[in-house]
């Protein structure tokens, strides 16, 4: 039998348990079954408290244990996107294909519990990143139906690609980094940093746009880092350990550049379904109140399953390696 998948998403003007089972009832209804071997079952911060009851409401009504998921700032389907409600979505899997060592994880994880170590070891990963609208709130994650001690939750499940974008482009031309102190980037080509960074634009946007991207052997944007602050001896706080003589180039997000991304996402032939994590700061943030990213998809690829939240990161392997994302929108193509 080949993997099957069903979503479905329930909100209301208060968080209740019914949410979670109504989300599970929807999705099973679409596949013509009384059960399901596994759940991905996204809950908005509301349920963060204690999700336990959700998560006993939607084991029973899919009649499985196997319950992954966490809490988010707001979740979707391929119905609609939900943000500052009490809401929830689920995507039903049929049937789990067997592990195989090298079978990419689903792979969930609270913010104040992740483990860069073990975020960048083993197998290839793809997911997102627990949390609410602060980003400093309450987080819950969840696997077999019970909420993890750890932050932590993964789920082998095959995706025949994962896709990602960044919504970023360069702003300047390459430097050279010729002075770092630990996390602080002091100068760049003999200049100071901040200096670089603010000849580059008529005028600086918030720093949560702005990142600094390495170049690889062919000068392209290869790793791309976020900016922590700009700071009054010039320098520039960077979320990574850079190296004199590394080349780098600022880059800066937009919604059109976010766009073009997504449509070239959109423009691939329709998977069996999709898992969709969307930073915060992405989706309506972005595009004046409209996630013009969920409708780009969605319009796509009509009746397509889709499921996943609004989160503080995303997960995916990148040039080898998995990579913790910020202000990204990671799609997982499933079979």
């Amino acid at each position: 039998m080949s993997t099957r998948y069903a979503s479905g998403l329930a909100h209301a003007s208060r968080p209740s348990p019914r949410l979670a089972a109504d989300a599970v009832e929807q999705a099973l209804s679409k596949l013509g079954e009384q059960r399901a071997a596994a759940v991905l079952l996204f809950l908005s911060a509301d349920f963060a408290h204690d999700p336990r009851p959700a998560l006993v409401a939607a084991a029973r009504t899919a009649q499985t244990l196997a319950v992954a998921g966490c809490t988010a700032l707001g979740v979707m389907n391929e119905d609609d996107w939900l943000v500052d409600t009490p809401a929830a979505a689920a995507m039903l899997i049929q049937q789990l294909p067997p592990a195989q060592a090298d079978t990419p994880r689903l792979t969930l994880a609270a913010p104040n519990t992740l483990d860069l170590a073990w975020l960048e070891t083993g197998w290839a990963r793809y997911g997102g990143i627990a949390g609410d609208a602060t980003g400093v709130g309450p987080y819950k994650v969840w696997r077999q139906g019970q909420i993890a001690a750890d932050g932590k939750a993964e789920l082998a499940l095959p995706a025949s690609d994962v896709l990602v974008s960044r919504g970023l482009s360069p702003v300047s031309p390459a430097f050279t980094v010729t002075g770092i102190a630990g996390f602080e980037l002091q100068s760049l080509d003999g200049r100071m940093a901040a200096a670089t960074l603010r000849r580059s634009m008529v005028s600086l946007p918030e720093l949560h746009e702005l990142a600094l991207a390495t170049l690889d052997e062919d000068s392209q944007p290869s790793q791309c880092w976020p900016l922590v602050s700009l700071n009054p001896d010039g320098s520039v706080t960077v979320a990574a350990r850079l190296f004199p003589g590394e080349r780098v180039v600022w880059m800066r997000r937009t919604a059109a550049t976010a766009l073009t991304e997504v449509q070239a996402m959109a423009s691939q032939p329709a998977p069996a379904a999709g898992l969709l994590f969307s930073c915060a700061g992405r989706g309506p943030a972005l595009h004046d109140g409209q996630d013009r990213e969920w409708q780009t998809l969605v319009r796509a690829w009509p009746g397509t399953p889709l499921a996943g939240f609004y989160g503080n990161g995303q997960l995916a392997r990148l040039d080898g390696a998995n990579r913790l994302l910020h202000q990204s929108l990671v799609l997982a193509k499933l079979d």
